[in-house]
């Protein structure tokens, strides 16, 4: 009898730890899946801007023989060049050290140094010294494929070292998940953000490879279009603005809720090669767009960054002084955490009016590229789907915090993104 008893409790246990296994089995199972796509999705997007064969339906042809895909020079490369984003980081220089995020356990703030417009200008200064010293920076260009097996392999070599970071502190549980999803919100040796560091070098590479890919339009003796001066030029007022104002990077979602491993790395590694498609597209192509479109295509761009600069601003500062008298005529719904949700201004418009701004943007650096080609166009695609899915959760994260003055500001502002579309 004692014997059945002790079986009978052990059942609930036995089918709960056989869901949990489950459940682990499905996670590791879509772990390997986004492993797998990610990392191959850099590849495709690097084959097409190598051949030119820009239809997404072709297959792509890569080659057979190792040494297209591996170069130690363009690693110790790679790996110096990022070496030298974390030096620029520490050096107390071009920004000051600020308080960012809060440690839930100790309640402390982690310290950023805000240089990163300082580091972007060194990086575009180093970058003309090296062409006029007639360094041929375009072998960049030529050597796409290596370079991508190289970030691959630096950021392969980043998350083994924090998943061993985190093995060693006892934080982990299933292994390939916690490799691929990261254990640590903030990996940190003293003020050294890694996290912050290759976010921020991601974006540098993007401007980097514009630049590159303008310089390589010269190398065949040529000059490149106006339309591919246009959309480079779009692209670095947006990344230049990002960086200036760089404490809105502090609490955006990658930085506040993302835990950094193989995930987050890879998606911080497509940046340079993924959002340079455009610029690389017009370089190859020759396309030219008239000189009407491209004056309508400007006007929608600073529509764009009117929208995304004047909504962000605005929540920046309502955030750090909600007593400005700038917001004396402002109406605001209270709850029940002492905050107030801004339903004028540019949040009476939608609930997400830099999310709108932003994908205003993200099309103008598309449509200069014509529409006979539809590459240049998923990177506003992927935007739109990733800003919907954050949307989603941020609000449901914001029904839980706020309740019913959530749902009260809902019912104001009715639309999420798009004003009277969605």
């Amino acid at each position: 009898m004692d014997t059945t008893r002790k079986r009978t409790l052990n059942k609930p246990k036995d089918k709960a730890d056989k869901a949990s296994t489950d459940d682990n089995t499905a996670t590791s199972k879509s772990a390997v899946f986004f492993t797998l796509f990610f990392t191959s999705w850099i590849f495709v997007i690097v084959e097409k801007c190598i051949t030119g064969n820009w239809s997404i339906l072709t297959v792509p042809r890569f080659p057979n023989y190792i040494n297209s895909y591996i170069d130690i020079k363009t690693f110790v490369i790679l790996t110096g060049w990022f070496g030298l984003q974390c030096i620029l980081y520490m050096l107390p220089v071009g920004g000051e050290s600020v308080d960012g995020l809060q440690i839930k356990d100790s309640g402390k703030r982690l310290k950023y140094r805000l240089n990163a417009f300082f580091v972007l200008t060194v990086n575009i200064m180093g970058f003309f010294i090296a062409l006029l010293s007639g360094i041929r920076v375009t072998s960049v260009s030529d050597k796409l494929l290596q370079l991508t097996t190289s970030g691959v392999l630096l950021i392969l070599l980043f998350s083994i070292v924090l998943y061993l970071r985190a093995c060693k502190s006892g934080k982990t549980g299933n292994s390939f998940n916690h490799w691929f999803n990261g254990v640590e919100l903030n990996p940190r040796w003293g003020l050294f953000d890694l996290k912050y560091v290759c976010f921020r070098s991601g974006i540098i590479g993007w401007i980097l490879m514009n630049f590159i890919n303008i310089a390589k339009a010269f190398d065949k003796g040529e000059r490149p279009s106006v339309t591919l001066l246009i959309v480079a030029g779009f692209q670095l007022l947006y990344v230049a603005d990002y960086f200036w104002f760089e404490d809105g990077i502090l609490v955006s979602r990658d930085i506040v809720h993302e835990h950094l491993g193989y995930n987050l790395l890879v998606q911080f590694l497509m940046i340079p090669f993924c959002f340079a498609v455009q610029t690389r597209y017009l370089m190859m192509t020759k396309y030219e767009l008239p000189w009407y479109c491209l004056l309508a295509v400007s006007i929608l761009n600073l529509i764009g960054y009117w929208t995304y600069r004047g909504s962000n601003s605005e929540k920046n500062n309502f955030r750090k002084n909600p007593d400005d008298p700038q917001f004396a005529n402002y109406e605001v719904i209270p709850t029940s955490t002492r905050k107030n949700l801004l339903v004028s201004g540019w949040w009476g418009l939608c609930r997400h009016p830099n999310y709108l701004g932003d994908l205003i943007i993200s099309m103008t650096y598309a449509l200069p590229t014509g529409f006979s080609c539809f590459l240049p166009y998923l990177n506003p695609l992927f935007l739109f789907v990733m800003l919907v899915g954050r949307e989603r959760t941020d609000g449901d994260e914001c029904r839980k915090r706020y309740g019913e003055a959530w749902e009260t500001y809902c019912h104001r502002v009715k639309y999420r993104i798009i004003p009277y579309v969605y």
